[in-house]
């Protein structure tokens, strides 16, 4: 973990991956769908993304269309689709969008809160999918849907690393979660972390390119202004007793990236 690097780490994806389906049995790799994964009927909804050879927008399966679609939410699959299209255009290049198109394989759209909000998920026991809404025909839409995209790809892959590599041991710790706007285990601040920086990282890129996009450029600056105030209050993460060695380590390595020094204890 050197100084600047991606907190995507280029190329990690991919192993980590393929280390997964050496040691997972449930199903096939080339047959993943989340229904398959969940051992529910496949509706047969699931619509290719543009330009990715494994990453397709699905119906959301019977359990989490329970618990997501309430009220009869109507998908649009197939302009989904074009949606997380340009929103992988927006991560691609030196961005993360490799990495992205290595983790996630099945994109499920869930409804917002509101308009100018925005909403995502994962889940550790579903491996490869993410649920998220679509501001199409708001503001910044792409750059808010890259966004979800990146933030839930780096939950999953931080839930890879942890199947090779404990981040966190046996003693129990909690903080604040500036995210949350609550007390959360050390694991859950451990994740908030990483995906911020990794978002942050990706933001830079953006505001780095020299197109006249300034509408583009607001909200980069904003979000950067964000998220780093809501790191500095995580900033003494890494004292936390609850991480282990590698565990700290991954968390000075992100609060580096912030120019963050640890604060007292937890």
């Amino acid at each position: 973990m050197a100084a600047g690097e991606p907190a995507w780490f280029p190329g990690l994806a991919e192993a980590l991956v393929r280390r997964f389906w050496t040691t997972e049995t449930r199903i096939d790799s080339r047959t993943y769908r989340t229904a398959a994964w969940l051992g529910e009927p496949d509706d047969g909804s699931a619509k290719r993304v543009p330009g990715q050879a494994s990453m397709s927008v699905e119906s959301l399966p019977p359990s989490l269309g329970d618990r997501f679609a309430a009220g009869g939410f109507a998908e649009d699959v197939p302009a989904m689709a074009q949606a997380v299209a340009a929103a992988l255009t927006r991560l691609g290049g030196a961005g993360p969008g490799d990495s992205v198109s290595q983790l996630v394989r099945s994109v499920h759209r869930v409804r917002a809160p509101g308009a100018g909000y925005d909403f995502s998920h994962s889940e550790p026991g579903i491996p490869f999918s993410v649920l998220l809404s679509n501001p199409a025909g708001e503001r910044h839409a792409d750059l808010r849907l890259a966004e979800s995209l990146l933030h839930e790809a780096m939950h999953l892959q931080l839930t890879l690393i942890e199947r090779e590599a404990s981040m966190v041991g046996v003693l129990p710790g909690t903080g604040y979660s500036p995210w949350q706007g609550r007390e959360r285990p050390v694991q859950g601040l451990l994740h908030g972390l990483y995906v911020f920086t990794a978002i942050d990282q990706w933001l830079r890129l953006v505001g780095a390119d020299t197109s006249p996009d300034r509408e583009g450029s607001l909200y980069v600056e904003r979000r950067l202004a964000e998220i780093g105030a809501e790191v500095r209050e995580v900033a003494n993460l890494a004292t936390s007793p609850a991480l282990t060695a590698l565990g700290r380590d991954l968390v000075e390595y992100l609060l580096a990236e912030f120019g963050c020094r640890a604060a007292p204890s937890l």
